[in-house]
């Protein structure tokens, strides 16, 4: 996409992320308590509002520039808001998704709380004991189906709805039951104008944590009803770890991936799934499958959930 070809104010971003300005926070009180004088810039850092802005200088993009903080639901959330811009006609184009950097404060929280698996990560399993975290950034060219023919950029899938949800239930846990979750994906499909026999496959937030699994398993087993063994699922984070604000841009795109090559990659870690995690989980190696829409899920702290339902594109 060249951003020169489309009206400035025409152009938007949506960024989501968590804790990605805590690193350069580190380094600057790291440098007060050093007796080293900091570069006062550097504070800008400190916030994850100035990345938004510094990409948005860039690539001159003059139209709607937003940061969204959901902790962990925060790019999946940004997707779906980009897509509706693009839809109701708000901006001809929006680039979306988010960017997370690891630092020791965000390792040192979760370890705090006993959520880090001190081995690789292994979502669904039996063994599971936590996660491993990751970092990454990851965004999605976001037009009109019609304005990417007419440019002959290659399509690689179409964002259908979004759903989002609050648990209402704690602070660090998710509702055991997964009712919220459930609501984010109710809420996305009836968005899609689709229902849940329509999902081929689902990327789930699958962090590797006790709780987080089972209560996904849960919400899912309440969706899909007496379907949900024959709904393949699969977690991307035993092989990129958990990149929190990030990981739902980073899930979008392998969910796209998925559509494009009708290919459902293997969770990785996962061996054998616990019993509070029986569904139909893709281990060992991909599967072949014919994907016309996957349904990715992201939870979060303080129980924000969010939810993308993406279709295969038509020619």
């Amino acid at each position: 996409l060249d951003p020169s070809r489309v009206e400035a104010s025409r152009a938007g971003l949506i960024l989501g992320g968590g804790g990605g300005g805590l690193l350069q926070a580190e380094a600057y009180l790291g440098a007060v308590l050093s007796g080293r004088a900091p570069k006062p810039s550097s504070a800008r850092g400190f916030f994850m509002g100035t990345t938004a802005d510094l990409i948005a200088q860039r690539f001159g993009l003059g139209g709607r520039v937003q940061t969204i903080m959901n902790a962990c639901s925060s790019s999946t959330i940004a997707i779906g808001m980009g897509a509706s811009l693009v839809a109701g006609g708000a901006q001809e184009v929006v680039l979306a998704g988010g960017v997370e950097t690891l630092s020791r404060t965000t390792f040192a929280g979760f370890n705090s709380l006993r959520l880090v698996d001190p081995d690789p990560c292994r979502p669904f399993d039996r063994r599971r004991r936590g996660m491993s975290l990751g970092e990454c950034a990851a965004f999605l060219v976001l037009e009109p189906v019609e304005a990417a023919r007419a440019r002959g950029a290659r399509i690689y899938g179409e964002v259908a709805a979004y759903g989002m949800s609050s648990d209402a239930y704690h602070l660090t846990a998710p509702d055991p039951e997964g009712r919220g979750l459930q609501r984010s994906m109710r809420a996305a499909l009836a968005a899609a104008g689709m229902s849940a026999d329509d999902v081929d496959h689902v990327n789930a937030h699958g962090t590797g944590t006790e709780q987080n699994d089972a209560a996904e398993t849960r919400a899912l087993k309440g969706l899909f009803g007496a379907r949900a063994d024959r709904v393949p699922i699969v977690s991307i984070k035993g092989a990129v770890g958990h990149c929190l604000g990030a990981a739902g841009a980073i899930e979008a795109f392998a969910s796209l991936m998925s559509l494009v090559h009708g290919l459902i990659p293997p969770t990785t870690g996962l061996d054998e799934p616990g019993p509070d995690c029986d569904l139909d989980h893709v281990r060992g190696r991909a599967r072949e499958a014919r994907l016309r829409v996957v349904l990715s899920n992201s939870t979060a702290f303080g129980g924000n959930n969010g939810t993308l339902i993406l279709k295969a594109h038509q020619a």
